[in-house]
């Protein structure tokens, strides 16, 4: 953990030691957890190779239905905060056969893009699962704003440290690094700009409740993406639906 981490949290245990001297015990477990990386995903590029096949046929293929469910049960697990974690995989299953999609129809680096679309959340991923270690080890229940200001404590670091112990190649990593520090950028990278497009068709799908209808078309003319592409991958949208219900369903 860097030295500004190690000083936010330590601010962060002063700042809530009168009002709630309870979390601090949890922010000092949390803290420690944070210093170990998970263990690297397994049989990721299995899972690579099998999302390259179009949605609609991977959830009848029970090898990759193993494939994925493996590497969902190394990495996506935390254990008393199971509902955030199950969310997190979705999220992340539906952005990878987006980024597939996105990548295709654009001409780019399919396999690179599907890796880095399960993998971009690498940072909250880790914390989730250091804080659900923190949650057990004590006995305490973190809840309310502090969790999440804890959670967006240099994330940016968290992750380029974790997918860096996982050894993934220099393109993953650089690209999963560039998503998190190039959004804003004009001249950011087109894997950048595809990957935030299946970030939204993703939110579309995953959070159809509560999500504004137009903010897809409306992220695609931002990204100054043509609608054409848009409509391809929102095109797949019923067959990664199908896919979901199969390897990430909603909680019961």
């Amino acid at each position: 953990m860097t030295s500004a981490n190690v000083l936010y949290l330590r601010s962060r245990k002063q700042q809530v030691q009168d009002s709630a001297p309870r979390d601090v015990r949890v922010i000092q477990a949390f803290s420690t957890a944070l210093e170990r990386c998970p263990p690297k995903p397994v049989g990721l590029a299995a899972c690579i190779a099998w999302l390259q096949q179009p949605p609609a046929e991977l959830g009848t293929r029970l090898m990759a239905v193993r494939a994925l469910q493996s590497l969902r049960d190394s990495l996506f697990v935390a254990s008393g905060r199971e509902a955030e974690m199950a969310l997190m995989w979705r999220e992340a299953l539906a952005t990878a056969c987006y980024a597939r999609v996105l990548a295709r129809e654009a001409g780019t680096d399919a396999p690179l893009l599907t890796g880095v679309g399960l993998l971009h959340r690498a940072g909250e991923i880790a914390a989730l699962r250091a804080l659900a270690q923190a949650e057990r080890e004590t006995g305490q229940r973190l809840v309310g704003p502090v969790m999440r200001e804890i959670f967006d404590a240099d994330d940016d670091e968290l992750a380029s440290r974790v997918t860096r112990s996982w050894g993934l190649s220099g393109g993953m990593r650089l690209a999963i690094i560039r998503w998190r520090e190039e959004q804003e950028s004009l001249t950011r990278p087109e894997c950048v700009t595809l990957l935030m497009l299946a970030q939204a068709l993703t939110t579309e799908l995953v959070h159809a409740n509560s999500f504004t209808p137009g903010l897809v078309d409306a992220a695609g003319e931002s990204l100054r993406l043509s609608p054409r592409l848009v409509e391809q991958a929102r095109a797949a949208t019923e067959d990664i639906a199908a896919l979901l219900a199969v390897l990430a369903p909603l909680p019961a």
